[in-house]
């Protein structure tokens, strides 16, 4: 079955769901995030800004732009951007390899389309006034291939966003990429990880929270000893919700198959070197709002 858009076939299932990979592959622990957690994050439901405010960081305070457009999001995952496209576009086509597409909070949404891919697959046909691309790039098995991939679906008058989680300030050296994410994929399940969490995050945070007291306020040196995030005095967010936060993110962070940030300066260089034009760019968010410069043949 064909979709607009793209010269793949797809195939549509009971869900309304047009499937061209029908395994999660390399990202199915998000997959169960999203299925497990769906609403966590979403501004609708509980009434905070967050999701609002990280679209605005990658949109530069400027979501109306979305507005009588179409629009390609990829990586759309549970919905917490969608829900705010989709209000604006003519039409959006929501694009993401797991299974949480299945459970994006626009699936109601007449003027939505969902698609269960790897985007990296899709062979594009006509083209979007806008991609959106927020929070996935550096998921994937190589992000600069990634970030081109991205101009191949958009119009020659289109814009480009996305963003690239940073590097941190002493690279891999992090524990989270030497030590504990290693430890919990080689002898920690998923699962267990999860009902451990679920049935031990009060405990867990209260600990955490005294270790970092100790360590003079320092958020790296309590990562160290305790890898469960913790957004209290960070985001306005109650009890509960800092506990099911800590467990979503924790869980992403240390089953991710693929974590590849990268530097403002080297994503600006990889941006020039193609011949994109960077119409803004944030060095706080690694977010980049940006248009092809070359004429497609």
């Amino acid at each position: 079955m064909k979709v607009n858009y793209f010269k793949n076939e797809f195939h549509k299932d009971s869900s309304d769901v047009f499937v061209l990979d029908k395994d999660d592959g390399y990202v199915s622990n998000f997959g169960k995030q999203w299925r497990d957690h769906v609403k966590v994050q979403l501004d609708s439901v509980h009434g905070f800004k967050h999701s609002l405010n990280l679209l605005n960081a990658v949109t530069f305070e400027d979501i109306d732009f979305f507005k009588n457009k179409t629009v390609l999001e990829i990586g759309a995952g549970a919905g917490r951007f969608s829900e705010y496209i989709c209000k604006e576009a003519a039409s959006t086509v929501l694009v993401d390899l797991s299974e949480a597409i299945y459970h994006n909070v626009a699936k109601l949404n007449s003027t939505t389309i969902r698609i269960k891919a790897d985007f990296l697959k899709l062979v594009p046909s006509d083209k979007f006034d806008v991609v959106l691309c927020r929070g996935v790039l550096q998921h994937t098995p190589n992000p600069l291939a990634s970030i081109l991939k991205l101009y191949e679906f958009v119009k020659e008058d289109g814009l480009v966003l996305f963003d690239i989680y940073p590097t941190p300030k002493i690279g891999k050296l992090h524990p989270k990429y030497f030590f504990w994410r290693p430890f919990f994929k080689t002898f920690i399940k998923y699962e267990t990880l999860e009902k451990y969490m679920k049935k031990n995050i009060k405990p867990i945070l209260k600990i955490k929270r005294m270790l970092k007291v100790m360590f003079f306020n320092s958020t790296f040196l309590s990562d160290c000893f305790i890898p469960v995030y913790d957004y209290k005095g960070r985001l306005e967010l109650n009890e509960n919700q800092l506990e099911e936060w800590a467990i979503l993110d924790t869980l992403d962070g240390m089953y991710a198959t693929y974590d590849n940030p990268m530097s403002y300066r080297k994503v600006i260089n990889y941006l020039e070197s193609n011949d994109v034009e960077i119409i803004k760019s944030s060095k706080k968010f690694n977010s980049f709002k940006t248009k092809i410069r070359w004429k497609r043949i």
